[in-house]
């Protein structure tokens, strides 16, 4: 069970290296901020799959401010790579995530609610925003692939948009 979660981890992370990610143009409050709105993710599709509506719910009272102002973080790194358009690009990159971590466990299988279980404990365990942001970097959530240098711009859709898109 554990050797599987590792392999398919092992995968993404593989995955990510080879396609390159935005360390390089990110200081660390976006990276922060990302590993955050990652983690979050990952609990709400854990929490639909698994049915943990009621861990997720605990986990938002508990962190909603601190998720929030990692999300407008977010908001302010996509804004400044893509100018007036970065809804669209967010929202792709957010859809992305969810896809990902959403076929991390489909490839799991049964296996996937027992992590979930087990990562809904170790997140409910702690008590203070700083825990919740170090467990978020220490453990990040499956993202997908589609980072670059400086940037999200690696698919075809965010290709056309950027080509479509007028200058700010």
């Amino acid at each position: 069970m554990a050797i599987q979660w590792k392999r398919a981890v092992a995968g993404v992370v593989t995955a990510m290296m080879v396609a390159g990610n935005a360390s390089a143009c990110l200081n660390s409050t976006s990276t922060k901020a990302l590993d955050v709105v990652g983690l979050k993710s990952a609990l709400m599709v854990s929490a639909l799959a698994c049915d943990q509506r009621a861990e997720y719910n605990q986990f938002m009272t508990r962190f909603q401010p601190n998720v929030l102002h990692a999300q407008h973080l977010v908001d302010a790194f996509f804004r400044q790579q893509h100018g007036r358009f970065f809804h669209r690009y967010e929202d792709r990159y957010v859809t992305n995530v969810a896809n990902v971590q959403s076929s991390v466990g489909i490839s799991q299988g049964v296996d996937f609610c027992n992590h979930s279980i087990t990562l809904f404990g170790r997140v409910l365990s702690l008590k203070t925003a700083a825990q919740m942001e170090k467990f978020a970097q220490q453990q990040p959530a499956s993202e997908p692939s589609v980072m670059v240098t400086c940037g999200i711009t690696e698919s075809r859709s965010f290709r056309r948009l950027a080509a479509q898109a007028r200058l700010p």
